[in-house]
């Protein structure tokens, strides 16, 4: 039995389960939660295949908090982080899923006849393994996190960006959405900066996926340093574009800003052919340009404890 405080039984204790994918990220987090972690390896078979190995075992009756980002090979972690999941919840009692990077939530809604919405069969498979909950960064839309019938979280990650743009030398700046869907974490953006917000239209072919800028005028943003801001960096061909319509309409300086830094496809390459100065992600997703930190915003909504 566990120990009561002021006649009230203690939550059971956490531990961190660190995924292959992320497990840079899960320790940070479990330094600010002061739990245990424990770390997972992965042997690849010949075929593809994973098999997982947690380093120790979790101890029964806590609360697992599962860290795996789904970034590609996207179906592989996706299957990892199920098998963390359903490991930690059989072992532990209860799993709590913090996928940093939610793979397939783009696929929110069907756009065209016979398309599936596959988030909401991730969604189906996380709670089928177990997750008693979701703590996300970034989910692409509303729509994807609505497919969940377990509580779901998405942590935004503009505190976080703000804290490395404040410290970055600008001209005038302005936060920059290259679409009318980043519209509201764009403002976020804006506001922790204290800076002026423009957001721009954008016109995607449903079959091919390319993507064109729409608006005709910029005005608000000439002789000014612009911060282009998404949820993700896929192939760059958004953001470039929007560059490149940004420095014709006179932008001193493009700075690209992201949550989820995937860079498939010659991406960075892309971004700096458009004329974009830098390039900024979290880690959520691990790579060369995640050095935004958010693991304190995680712990943050997994209720850190007090120092």
């Amino acid at each position: 039995m566990r120990r009561r405080r002021g006649g009230v039984a203690a939550p059971p204790p956490r531990v961190v389960v660190g995924g292959p994918s992320s497990a840079a990220l899960a320790r940070r987090l479990a330094r600010r939660l002061r739990a245990p972690y424990i770390g997972a390896s992965a042997r690849v078979f010949s075929d593809g295949e994973s098999r997982l190995t947690l380093r120790r075992a979790i101890p029964r009756g806590s609360t697992a908090i599962v860290v795996e980002s789904t970034h590609p090979p996207v179906d592989t972690n996706l299957v990892r982080a199920l098998t963390l999941v359903s490991a930690a919840a059989s072992a532990a009692g209860r799993a709590v899923a913090v996928i940093p990077y939610l793979g397939y939530a783009r696929q929110d809604r069907a756009f065209l006849s016979g398309e599936l919405v596959t988030i909401r069969e991730v969604a189906r498979l996380l709670e089928g393994a177990g997750a008693s909950g979701l703590v996300s960064v970034d989910i692409h839309s509303e729509e994807a996190r609505a497919h969940f019938g377990i509580p779901a979280v998405s942590v935004p990650a503009a505190p976080a960006l703000a804290a490395h743009f404040a410290s970055v030398r600008m001209r005038d700046r302005v936060v920059v959405s290259p679409d009318a869907g980043g519209a509201q974490r764009a403002g976020l953006l804006a506001r922790a900066l204290g800076c002026g917000l423009a957001v721009l239209e954008k016109r995607r072919d449903r079959r091919t996926g390319e993507t064109a800028v729409a608006t005709r005028e910029a005005p608000g943003v000439s002789g000014r340093d612009a911060i282009l801001v998404d949820d993700m960096i896929s192939t760059g061909g958004s953001i470039s574009g929007a560059a490149a319509f940004l420095r014709s309409h006179g932008c001193a300086r493009v700075h690209a800003a992201c949550t989820h830094a995937l860079l498939a496809g010659g991406a960075r390459q892309r971004m700096r052919r458009a004329g974009i100065s830098s390039v900024v992600a979290t880690n959520t997703v691990p790579g060369p340009v995640s050095a935004v930190d958010v693991s304190g915003l995680l712990a943050a909504a997994l209720g850190a404890p007090a120092r």
